[in-house]
């Protein structure tokens, strides 16, 4: 039996595959170790299994060999970083999981870069990138799992919505971004269901690059139209540029001003990317994981977008 150590459960994700992996049984309380940043803020459900949580810090290489200590897998969820200074820290995780002996890392990367995920403009695919090259030369086993985007994160690619749909709001609903965008987006719970699943059977994909999608590529323009549908609400989808763009949120502060350097570095440019089709990509593997077709933003629509 593999013992492991899991990071990332206080996320979206890490939550979920963590959650996942406990209800459904599939590995077993006494063989999971959680290493956080933040111990207090595990999910409650880790310490109703009797899941010993103890604390490490990407930052912290010492703290990680405590953390770390006795496991055989490490499942390495990302650092949020959005540059590439999450190399160091990743690097800092993948060197002190093979000083203490874990012998196979499972890694959680992103959908973008097209079908092999290491050529993409998208700043924020760097840092995958670079992982993903560092432990092709560790020497360790390992897995790559590409999450697909999060349909639940649908606001942030159509201009920092919200996904509040007020009913005593009347005035249609201005989207203003650089260029449309075809994203084959994922359902949060099902990831975590996936995730769990592919760890409780590591052995299986060894060396493999694993991509996690939903069932189609859907663009904005059509999830514009899935918003009218369900809300009544007109959308002004305006398809403006990347200067235009950039120009707008900084005047109506749709993000706050010290966030204003990542609109033309970060999310902007990652339009680029999107045009030449990174987040299209389609794969059937998380249908399989979960033994029933994967759901995707259209059939999540009425959970979504929702008159309050």
């Amino acid at each position: 039996m593999s013992r492991y150590v899991l990071t990332g459960t206080t996320g979206r994700l890490g939550s979920r595959t963590l959650r996942s992996i406990l209800e459904k049984k599939l590995i077993s309380p006494a063989d999971l170790v959680i290493s956080s940043s933040n111990p207090a803020h595990v999910p409650p459900i880790a310490q109703q299994h009797g899941v010993e949580i103890r604390s490490g810090n990407y930052t912290d290489p010492e703290s990680l060999r405590s953390a770390f200590a006795g496991a055989d897998v490490l499942f390495l969820m990302s650092h949020p970083d959005p540059g590439v200074q999450r190399v160091e820290f990743h690097r800092n995780a993948i060197e002190t999981a093979r000083d203490v002996g874990i012998s196979t890392v499972v890694y959680s990367s992103m959908m973008f870069g097209g079908e092999t995920g290491l050529t993409s403009v998208i700043g924020i695919q760097q840092g995958h990138i670079r992982t993903a090259r560092y432990l092709a030369q560790s020497g360790m086993d390992h897995v790559i799992v590409r999450q697909g985007i999060y349909a639940q994160a649908w606001g942030y690619y159509a201009g920092f919505q919200s996904g509040v749909f007020r009913r005593a709001d009347t005035q249609p609903l201005e989207w203003v971004i650089p260029h449309d965008a075809a994203i084959a987006w994922a359902a949060l719970d099902e990831l975590g269901e996936g995730n769990a699943a592919i760890l409780a059977d590591y052995r299986s994909h060894l060396g493999q690059t694993l991509r996690l999608t939903g069932p189609r590529a859907t663009t904005i323009s059509e999830i514009a139209r899935l918003v009218e549908s369900r809300t009544g609400r007109a959308v002004n989808l305006r398809l403006v540029g990347k200067q235009e763009a950039v120009r707008y949120h900084k005047e109506r502060q749709s993000v706050p001003p010290w966030s204003f350097p990542y609109l033309e570095e970060n999310w902007s440019a990652m339009y680029d990317g999107l045009q030449d089709g990174e987040g299209e990509v389609v794969d059937p593997l998380l249908g399989h994981l979960l033994g029933r077709p994967a759901t995707g933003i259209e059939e999540m629509a009425d959970e979504l977008f929702v008159l309050q």
